[in-house]
């Protein structure tokens, strides 16, 4: 006993040292950074330097303090986000409302077992992180930073931590093909790896990694055998959001600006490997079609015209107070990135901008559009510049409606909205279709510079043989001013590639493939292949499979590259009658005295047979059946209250957002004194009235059928739609301010918790207005 209590007496002596300790070293790191701080403001005045070297340094620490704190409350969402059982979450939403009708306990069961293998495994997946890391990522990574003239960049430690990816919101399609399961879930990592890196003899590195987004799984193909699933292909439908804090040296640079470098390379990276068209394959079983495995063929091509925009924010401080803008647009279509010219000093900026993207699936992704304000900035980068607004289009309603010609108001903006027009491009084997194509791209040609496409070109690279040496090859391709290249293959004669790449081609008849063949080590060319596109409009179906070509330049002429070649051609696309590829929807023929902003008028039974009657009664009666007629039309064009009809298209999206499309109006009355109205839409979501409620169209000069086309948007959770009310209002804006005479010409309320999803697109009518609000 008494040598158990000296124990004790020397474990407590020892915790009261640490603890000593521990409080000194704190005291004099806190006393030693005042004297410093202190020293530093006496020498300041001491030699009478000027007070902006003295601030700079302190709002550099401001700075760099906030966007710490802002940071860590982001990863502090997400890392609940990560870590919360779901059930838990959706248990205490249960507790205030109902729950959506496709939640339901068992599939959030289903979840939970999902990362309880995942939790299993993780200790497991250090090694394959650690070789993904160094034999993929690495390679990639050196490159990048050497076009910011950082050289040898290299991963020292890699720690992958304890801390597991969670997924939640799974959803699995039940309208696909049999040979294929696709499934969407919502991924979320915030972890505690830890990954060390030198870059020109500089050691930094990043810890606490976040990485949020929509990932989607496809199995294909399905197979007979063990384990049933040839393959797997995992990716990103959009950018996910990224975020890391910095050690080392970089921290010292963790600052808007300079570590946004860091960033961008780390996003660029994840995009490369596993964000759309990029897809991150995994082989399961050996026979299968590696080609449609690791590199399928697009659904289609997206051609965006961003023509203009109108009343954005001013950012640029004027001698007067607030200015114009210099604004410019980046479109984004998963990994594809594009840019408009900046037009200088102007808040209604005309761009006619063009530019096409492969769209690799239709549903649950979109294209987003942001706005910035150009601000000059050596380190080049946009995140510098100031936010205008940002835009989003749906590819499954560019798809389903073939071409979309709207006005898009700006979110995250005080105001602003921006003119967009997008068709969809179909892929097809008939090389007769290509010259119509090239005829819309002439048309298209006289009015804009930006280059447009008649075809997409498909290459997969299979493998080479008999390379000269024991070189460490990779194969570059080029069609136009369009370069991409394979993975580095290490000391090989005989490399398998087995990666595919897609192009877009201008004119396959004018333009022609190049390979080259190089050596990474030596970058010395070991042989290389030119192809005339023009051959492969002469083949079946407008491919070549497993061609080898001999490499010309190659020593004894032995080398030879396995390809496979498929051309399709581009076709715009005709409107779809459903959104699940039903047939394409047929026109019927429009009389000519019916204007086309009208609803088609439906006959009743009793017109029917009034009309054919007509001819035999050309006597008095006829005049009574004729007045009838024309009552029962006006009332189905102008609506069960006489004041006109509205075409709308509301639907609930995929992003938890409320899309409003206000289309058009038809036969709105006239004024008492016979003028025209000066219409337009007021959208409001109660019980919400207020002004971040308020959506407004623009107003349309002297006419009783306007046409608006524009589109608006509100974001609001699943639980809270049945609790929505959307109200339209339609304003009468004629005549001057203080003196119009009853504004409010009528009014349409729709349910939201009522929306038919396979009605997204009607006509209402208009009923008479019961309230008034303040303009």
């Amino acid at each position: 006993m008494p040598d158990d209590e000296g124990e004790k007496v020397v474990e407590v002596a020892e915790d009261v040292g640490h603890a000593y300790g521990d409080w000194f070293k704190r005291y004099m790191r806190l006393f030693c950074r005042r004297a410093l701080e202190w020293f530093m403001v006496f020498m300041f005045g001491y030699y009478n330097v000027s007070f902006g070297w003295l601030m700079a340094p302190l709002f550099f620490l401001v700075l760099r303090d906030k966007r710490a704190k802002e940071k860590q409350v982001k990863f502090d969402i997400i890392r609940s986000i990560a870590n919360t059982d779901e059930k838990d979450i959706l248990q205490e939403i249960q507790r205030f409302s109902n729950l959506p009708s496709w939640v339901t306990f068992p599939d959030m069961e289903r979840v939970e077992w999902l990362n309880k293998i995942i939790r299993q495994l993780w200790p497991y997946a250090g090694h394959y992180v650690k070789d993904l890391c160094k034999f993929s990522i690495e390679p990639s990574m050196r490159t990048a930073f050497e076009e910011y003239k950082l050289n040898n960049f290299k991963f020292e430690k890699i720690i992958l931590g304890d801390t597991p990816p969670r997924f939640s919101g799974v959803k699995v399609y039940d309208d696909t093909s049999r040979h294929e399961i696709i499934m969407d879930m919502d991924f979320a990592y915030a972890g505690d790896c830890k990954f060390e890196v030198s870059v020109s003899k500089f050691k930094m590195g990043i810890k606490d990694l976040q990485i949020s987004g929509r990932m989607r799984v496809v199995m294909k193909p399905l197979v007979r055998q063990i384990p049933l699933v040839g393959g797997l292909q995992l990716f990103f439908l959009n950018n996910p959001d990224v975020d890391f804090n910095l050690i080392g040296l970089a921290d010292v640079f963790d600052m808007p600006g300079l570590s946004d470098i860091l960033r961008s390379i780390v996003i660029e990276q994840i995009a490369h490997m596993m964000v759309l068209p990029n897809r991150y394959p995994i082989q399961l079983v050996q026979d299968i079609d590696t080609a449609e495995l690791k590199c399928p063929s697009p659904a289609g091509v997206l051609r965006i015209n961003v023509i203009e925009a109108h009343n954005l924010m001013k950012k640029d401080v004027g001698i007067m107070g607030m200015g114009k803008s210099d604004p410019y647009c980046i479109l984004r279509l998963g990994a594809q990135k594009f840019q408009t010219k900046t037009i200088n000093n102007t808040i209604n900026p005309k761009w006619d901008y063009y530019c096409e993207a492969l769209a690799n699936v239709i549903r649950r992704q979109h294209v987003t559009i942001e706005c910035w304000d150009y601000d000059y900035s050596p380190l080049k980068s946009y995140e510098n510049d100031d936010f205008l607004g940002r835009a989003n289009l749906d590819v499954h309603d560019i798809w389903k409606s073939g071409e979309l010609d709207m006005w898009v108001p700006l979110s995250d903006a005080k105001s602003g909205r921006i003119h967009v027009r997008a068709t969809w491009l179909d892929l097809n084997d008939n090389a007769a279709s290509l010259e119509l194509q090239l005829e819309e791209i002439r048309a298209l040609q006289t009015t804009t510079k930006n280059p447009l496409h008649g075809a997409v070109l498909m290459v997969w690279v299979d493998s080479a043989k008999k390379l000269n040496t024991i070189p460490d090859p990779f194969v570059r391709l080029h069609v136009g001013n369009t370069q991409q290249e394979t993975s580095v293959r290490q000391r090989t004669n005989d490399p398998v590639f087995e990666e595919g790449f897609t192009f877009l081609v201008r004119n396959p008849r004018t333009q022609e493939l190049k390979i080259e063949v190089i050596d990474h080590k030596t970058s010395q060319i070991q042989g290389k292949i030119e192809l005339d596109l023009n051959v492969l409009l002469k083949e079946r179906n407008l491919e070549v499979k497993n061609e080898e070509y001999t490499l010309s330049g190659a020593s004894g002429g032995l080398a030879s590259l396995k390809l496979t070649l498929t051309l399709r051609i581009l076709k715009t696309a005709l409107k779809k009658d459903d959104g699940d590829g039903g047939p394409k929807e047929k026109v019927a023929p429009v009389k000519p005295e019916r204007k086309a902003s009208e609803p088609t008028v439906v006959k009743t039974i009793d017109e029917v047979m009034s009309s054919a009657a007509s001819p035999l009664m050309h006597m008095a009666p006829s005049l009574k059946i004729t007045e009838d007629c024309d009552l029962r039309q006006r009332t189905n064009v102008a609506g069960i209250h006489g004041i006109g009809r509205i075409e709308l298209t509301v639907k609930y999206g995929p992003r938890s957002n409320l899309v409003i499309v206000v289309h058009q109006i038809s036969n709105l009355p006239v004024e008492e004194d016979g003028e025209l109205p000066d219409p337009y839409v007021k959208l409001y979501l109660l019980p919400d009235r207020s002004k971040d409620s308020k959506r407004k169209t623009d107003v349309i000069k002297d006419s009783c059928n306007p046409k608006y086309d524009e589109r608006f948007e509100y974001s609001i959770p699943p639980n809270e739609l049945t609790r929505r009310t959307l109200e339209v209002n339609i304003i009468n804006k004629k005549g001057l301010l203080f003196l119009q005479r009853s504004p409010k010409m009528g009014q349409v309320h729709l349910d939201c918790g009522l929306l038919d999803a396979d009605k997204v697109t009607q006509w209402y009518d208009i009923a008479p207005a019961t309230d008034e609000d303040d303009e």
